[in-house]
């Protein structure tokens, strides 16, 4: 793996999904530790300074949303809604 490997947390309470999709962004070079609520996240983050942040926004107890709060101001964050309303 390269030096100079983005580390990302990758955090959803969806085991079978976070497992694919760190699968997948594994074999496009990144470093996943993966996180399967915002209580793990929180102390994975208390740890480590991860280079990407990746939340599902609706976590059971911690929200994705409070996972990212202490880093808003210094890292740009985009999200997506799963939302039927916003599907096509």
């Amino acid at each position: 793996m390269a030096e100079n490997a983005k580390h990302l947390l990758l955090v959803d309470d969806e085991a079978a999904l976070r497992e694919a999709i760190a699968e997948r962004l594994a074999d496009h070079g990144f470093v996943v530790e993966q996180a399967g609520s915002g209580e793990d996240a929180l102390a994975r983050l208390a740890e480590f300074a991860f280079d990407i942040i990746v939340t599902d926004l609706r976590l059971p107890g911690v929200d994705g949303r409070a996972v990212l709060e202490p880093r808003s101001s210094a890292i740009p964050t985009s999200s997506r809604s799963s939302s039927p309303a916003s599907a096509p």
